[in-house]
């Protein structure tokens, strides 16, 4: 190869296989596209303008092990992070970090997370990674990139249904499917706190047990289901108690009730 392009982490060739590990800053002033069906003839030029030529119809032949889906929506970064912290799933990790939330299956044979950050944040931390393109960071001022990576060809087989590149190229809505999947029996809005809805003093005692650990672990959820399975056998699993502290929570956090606006936005965005 004559200079490596920015974007291409290897190529190896072997007999009768190539590997390409690229990102979409292989593309240059094309970047915000990503390597799908409208570029990926650009991506075939950028290798054979430095050496390496494709067979015409590779996309069709070849398969992916690895793939990161993404999506670019308008919503603040900092909106998203105030109101996924009342989202709790039931089969992701969620760890919140300065600028992103990052959700992890709890599968531990999955080797997939999803990311959702601050695009703007991210570049002008990462300057050095963007160097040499043609690209407009201001442009992503505001901008929150949703990416959704499946990191070995067996986690890309299970969410996609498939490993062939173009089948993968040509689907639609995969950060929405899994989007929905992280908020899967989560409430987009919480009504007012109004103890009279409570009608059974079994329903009050629920409650009750939720705003003290609430105060007691000062809103940490993992404590709080620490101190619930401090108090229960060694064989017992707390997912009964855990459901009702899911149930319960939204009502302590917002009292006077909240919509998640900002999710209900992102989730209309991925929608195509």
């Amino acid at each position: 190869m004559k200079n490596k392009p920015i974007g291409l982490e290897y190529l190896i060739i072997t007999e009768d296989e190539i590997s390409i590990s690229a990102n979409a800053r292989i593309l240059n002033k094309n970047y915000s596209k990503g390597i799908c069906i409208n570029t990926i003839e650009q991506f075939r030029d950028v290798l054979k303008n430095n050496g390496i030529e494709l067979h015409q119809e590779f996309v069709k032949e070849s398969v992916l092990s690895l793939a990161h889906v993404k999506n670019d929506v308008d919503v603040e970064i900092s909106d998203l992070k105030s109101d996924f912290s009342y989202i709790r799933p039931s089969k992701f990790f969620k760890i919140d970090r300065n600028n992103s939330i990052t959700f992890e299956s709890i599968n531990k044979g999955d080797k997939m997370n999803v990311n959702i950050y601050g695009k703007y944040f991210e570049m002008n931390t990462n300057k050095s990674k963007y160097k040499g393109l043609n690209i407009e960071m201001g442009f992503y001022n505001g901008i929150t990139r949703i990416e959704s990576k499946f990191d070995d060809w067996r986690t890309v087989k299970k969410y996609l249904g498939t490993r062939n590149t173009i089948e993968i190229l040509q689907q639609k809505n995969v950060n929405s499917i899994i989007l929905n999947n992280i908020l899967r029996g989560q409430p987009m809005e919480t009504p007012k706190v109004d103890l009279s809805q409570l009608k059974t003093v079994s329903q009050f005692d629920d409650y009750a047990r939720t705003k003290l650990l609430f105060e007691l672990c000062n809103g940490n959820f993992h404590l709080m289901t620490e101190e619930i399975k401090q108090r229960l056998g060694k064989n017992t699993k707390p997912s009964y108690q855990v459901k009702k502290l899911k149930k319960y929570l939204p009502m302590i956090q917002n009292p006077q009730g909240k919509k998640l606006n900002s999710i209900i936005k992102l989730k209309e965005a991925l929608k195509e």
